[in-house]
């Protein structure tokens, strides 16, 4: 019986962890989308799914950190 409570305390904290690490994911951007460009340029106000999305499409076709290779002189 503990080893059940244990495993679903355990898938509890995994999906509370999830659910935060993609609110600070795309809570920042989806504010300053709607705040600062919808009104400025007049767009289309996004949805916080419609931004968390766009931003992981982003992050997989522009990775957050490219390496160049130096070549010896």
């Amino acid at each position: 019986m503990n080893k059940v409570i244990n495993l679903l305390m355990g898938i509890g904290v995994a999906i509370s962890l999830a659910l935060i690490a993609g609110f600070v994911f795309a809570a920042p951007t989806w504010l300053i989308w709607n705040n600062i460009f919808a009104q400025i340029f007049n767009l289309p106000h996004l949805s916080f799914w419609d931004t968390f999305w766009i931003m992981i499409m982003i992050r997989l076709v522009i990775p957050s950190e490219t390496k160049v290779k130096k070549e010896k002189s």
